[in-house]
């Protein structure tokens, strides 16, 4: 390894992999998919080719990360919990996908930092803005990290719905579980003069989970049903 090689390996950043890598990884979880699931994918295109975006996603499995990246062409850096950094074999499939991992329960700076980076170099990032899985599979309260780093870096965010991950049991009754993800169109979040309040973040992040709620089935709306239920026009008893 020649002294310049060396030192550009120490600048990448650690989120960072090869293209070469990334699309063969994309090829094992496309076809992981295909086997796990009758997988569907809708509005791919959405995603723009190039260029910084965020990709918010509603989480219910391990498999969501799977679910995204396989049909969507264009490399993605992933947030995931640190936990799975030493899990032998999630953790180097992690590592060499491209993934941000994060400290949950505190205030990751380190993490704030990568993702902040990754977008002034480009990229499309993914991130849950719920935070953790969700446990019925309905959504869940929105945190406001997301919502700081579209304000912050002025970058588009594309809404992106996760359906039939956490169904993998079906198995067990002899069904192969459907899993669908739709991808919606991009949008931006609204100027906010000067530095936003907590308040407003939250705001911001409860109304990116409304646009990912509105491309999910009623059974998945969770804590934003009556918000859901509204944008789309139906009576909130439905909803409920």
């Amino acid at each position: 390894m020649t002294a310049s090689t060396a030192a550009r390996r120490r600048l990448r950043p650690s989120y960072e992999t090869s293209p070469a890598t990334y699309r063969a990884l994309r090829r094992i979880v496309a076809l992981i998919m295909s086997l796990f699931y009758r997988y569907e994918v809708v509005g791919a295109e959405n995603v723009p080719p190039c260029g910084p975006v965020i990709v918010a996603v509603n989480h219910l499995h391990l498999f969501d990360p799977f679910a995204v990246a396989a049909r969507i062409d264009r490399q993605i850096v992933t947030l995931a919990a640190s936990k799975w950094r030493s899990n032998l074999l999630v953790g180097v499939f992690l590592k060499y996908a491209g993934t941000i991992f994060v400290r949950r329960g505190e205030v990751d700076r380190e993490a704030l930092r990568a993702c902040l980076d990754a977008l002034s170099r480009g990229k499309a990032l993914a991130i849950a803005p719920e935070g953790t899985r969700s446990k019925t599979g309905g959504l869940q309260r929105g945190k406001p990290g997301i919502a700081y780093l579209a304000v912050r870096t002025d970058t588009a965010i594309v809404p992106v719905a996760i359906a039939g991950t956490q169904r993998l049991s079906d198995w067990l009754h002899l069904r192969r579980p459907v899993c669908r993800v739709v991808v919606g169109r991009p949008f931006h979040l609204p100027t906010v003069e000067g530095k936003p309040s907590t308040d407003q973040l939250q705001a911001m992040a409860d109304a990116i989970m409304v646009h990912i709620g509105v491309m999910l089935p009623e059974s998945y709306w969770g804590v934003y049903a009556e918000r859901v239920a509204a944008e789309i026009g139906i009576p909130h008893e439905r909803a409920m």
